[in-house]
C-alpha cells in the first residue's frame, strides 16, 4: 500500500509541475497581450494629442505649404495654403477605460486658383477615376462632358482649387502594430501599411508635422518604408 500511495504521489507531483508550468505560460502570456494592448492605445494616444495641437497651432496660422501636387508635368496645385486641418479619434466602445480604436488627422490645402486638366477623350475614364480618388473635385459635370464630346478628340475640365491630405491611424490589438492609411500625404494617392506602435514618438510626429507644413522634403524614414510596403502589396 505504500509502494502505491508514493507512486500515486510521484504521479501526482508530475501533474502538479506540468500544471504549473502552463499557468506561468498563461500568465506570461497574458502579461504580453496587456503589453501589446498599452503599447498600441499609448500609441493612438501620443498621435492623437500630437495633431490635435498641431492642427490647432497651423490653423492659427495658415501658413503656406511649399510643396506641388501634379497629375502631370502642367497640371499642378502649387502655391498651396494650409486650411482647416482637424483631428478626431475614436474609442472602441463608450466606456471610459475603453482602447483607443483610431486616429484620424486631415487638412485642407488650398492652390489660388483653379487648377485646369487637359486629356484627350479615351483617357476619359482614367482621369475621372483619378480625380475621385484623390478627392479631386471637377467645377462642371463629368457627365454631361462626356455626353456633350461630339467628335472631339481633347476636352479640358476646370477643378476646384483644393484637396484633402488625411491619415488614419488604426489599432491593431490582434498583432500588435498601427495600421496606417493615407491618402495625397506626399502626392496624390493612397499609402497603406503597418507600422511599429513604439515608432510614433515625438521624433517620428515632429517629422510628419514638417513635412505636413513643408519645412522639410521627406517623410521620416519609417513611413518611407510604410510606402515601398504599400507599393509593392
Amino acid at each position: 500500500m505504500n509502494q502505491s500511495n508514493n507512486e500515486m504521489s510521484s504521479f501526482l507531483a508530475e501533474l502538479a509541475g506540468e500544471a504549473t508550468q502552463k499557468m506561468e505560460a498563461n500568465r506570461t502570456r497574458q502579461q504580453d497581450r496587456q503589453a501589446m494592448t498599452h503599447s498600441v492605445n499609448a500609441a493612438l494616444e501620443r498621435t492623437f494629442k500630437f495633431f490635435n495641437l498641431f492642427a490647432q497651432h497651423l490653423n492659427a496660422l495658415e501658413p503656406d505649404v511649399p510643396r506641388v501636387y501634379a497629375l502631370d508635368g502642367k497640371t499642378q496645385f502649387s502655391r498651396l495654403k494650409w486650411k482647416s486641418g482637424m483631428a478626431e479619434y475614436r474609442k472602441q466602445s463608450i466606456a471610459d477605460n475603453a482602447l483607443m480604436n483610431h486616429v484620424y488627422f486631415q487638412v485642407r490645402l488650398t492652390a489660388p486658383e483653379p487648377v485646369t486638366v487637359t486629356r484627350r477623350f479615351e483617357q476619359f475614364d482614367e482621369i475621372k477615376k483619378d480625380l475621385d480618388a484623390y478627392g479631386l473635385k471637377p467645377k462642371e459635370d463629368m457627365h454631361d462632358l462626356w455626353r456633350n464630346r461630339a467628335q472631339k478628340a481633347i476636352f479640358q475640365v476646370e477643378l476646384e482649387p483644393e484637396f484633402i491630405v488625411w491619415m488614419r491611424f488604426l489599432g491593431n490589438y490582434t498583432d500588435g502594430s498601427i495600421e496606417l492609411e493615407s491618402n495625397n500625404l506626399d502626392g496624390f494617392g493612397v499609402m497603406k501599411g503597418k507600422l511599429n506602435p513604439e515608432l510614433l514618438q515625438t521624433p517620428m510626429l515632429d517629422g510628419i508635422g514638417k513635412f505636413l507644413m513643408g519645412r522639410t522634403n521627406a517623410l521620416p524614414q519609417e513611413l518611407e518604408l510604410v510606402r515601398d510596403f504599400s507599393r509593392n502589396r
